[in-house]
């Protein structure tokens, strides 16, 4: 029997942030703002008061995204000093972000929500910066800590710099979701839906090339130009989930949401004995195409099709999968990627 080694991360010199309120004190100064590790305000009811970003800028965002992983959402993203911008940078010897700020807000009401962690803040004051990228920063939410709300957000990200002359403040806005069903209520235990049926399950293994075929065919078990489980690579580098097949919808499996660590499978630790049970999702988080779905490839991924009935002993529409070795990617995103693939087991 397999057995399960869980790592604990203690991450000693965290900085958590609540959702900052910019609230005017008399005060333009970058100084009247709240100081790094310095309470803002997190009411849920507040709303956010946006510093004034000034009219020339010589700072530029790039590259910025969230990435869902289980409750966390991982932001990404690099703040630099446009070096080129002569007209407004008066000393480029001297030009350097003197802050980042943060904070989240419904999308359309710029009410504060949730709460910001930055695990490894920068030290502006003691450190010259021309550069701050958030994922090394480990900028992330838990959607599971102090919203109250579901549906749209925004971390809204402003930034400071100085060339002892100048000075820029300057606004970025990442949108991202939270789902709706955590703002639900558990349902009743004498609900009159059918009660779900743990259905066993085969499995293949196959390898894809997306440069030759982008789909595994889940009948004939191998790649395709057309299937149920589809990956679109892209030139940044992402890779995408879609399928062919009309209805199939993807989730990330929530298994590590349900507190029981024996099932929290991965690319090394297998069902011995595999049923749809062992792969836990959300069915409100369903998506046609799932984004960027190789940040997170060392986890399962769920592909339901709309044949797939929960309450049969055959798990016809289900599949659960996830890579096991990928290749490097080219310029234009492919790879070879070899793929663990479980459906339904059919009977004789």
């Amino acid at each position: 029997m397999k057995s399960k080694f869980v790592t604990s991360f203690i991450f000693g010199s965290a900085l958590t942030l609540g959702a900052l309120s910019f609230v005017a004190c008399g005060e333009d100064s970058i100084n009247a703002l709240p100081q790094p590790g310095q309470s803002a305000g997190t009411s849920s009811s507040s709303h956010y008061v946006a510093p004034v970003p000034t009219e020339e800028t010589f700072i530029s965002f790039s590259n910025f995204t969230a990435t869902p992983s289980f409750s966390i959402i991982q932001f990404d993203g690099s703040i630099t000093i446009n070096f080129g911008d002569t007209n407004t940078i008066a000393d480029v010897d001297a030009v350097r972000l003197q802050d980042v700020k943060f904070a989240i807000v419904k999308a359309g009401t710029d009410i504060l929500q949730g709460k910001v962690t930055v695990l490894r803040p920068i030290d502006f004051e003691n450190n010259f910066t021309v550069t701050a990228n958030l994922d090394e920063m480990g900028v992330r939410t838990d959607l599971d800590e102090d919203y109250t709300e579901c549906g749209d957000f925004e971390l809204i990200v402003t930034a400071f710099a100085t060339d002892d002359i100048n000075e820029s403040v300057s606004e970025k806005r990442i949108p991202f979701t939270r789902s709706e069903e955590k703002c639900r209520e558990p349902e009743s235990s004498s609900s009159s839906e059918p009660e779900a049926t743990s259905a066993p399950l085969d499995s293949f293994h196959v390898t894809i090339d997306t440069k030759i075929h982008k789909c595994i065919n889940t009948i004939t078990k191998a790649p395709d130009n057309a299937g149920d489980i589809c990956f679109q690579p892209n030139s940044n580098k992402t890779i995408d989930l879609y399928s062919t097949t009309l209805g199939v919808k993807f989730a990330l499996y929530n298994n590590k949401n349900d507190r029981i660590m024996a099932n929290d499978y991965d690319k090394d630790y297998h069902p011995e004995d595999p049923h749809t049970s062992d792969f836990l999702y959300v069915s409100t988080s369903l998506v046609d195409t799932y984004p960027n779905f190789f940040s997170l490839k060392n986890n399962f991924f769920v592909a339901i099709s709309p044949t797939y009935d929960s309450s049969s002993e055959v798990a016809t529409g289900f599949f659960a999968f996830i890579v096991l070795n990928y290749t490097t990617q080219d310029a234009n995103g492919n790879l070879s990627m070899d793929l663990l693939v479980y459906t339904g087991k059919q009977t004789p």
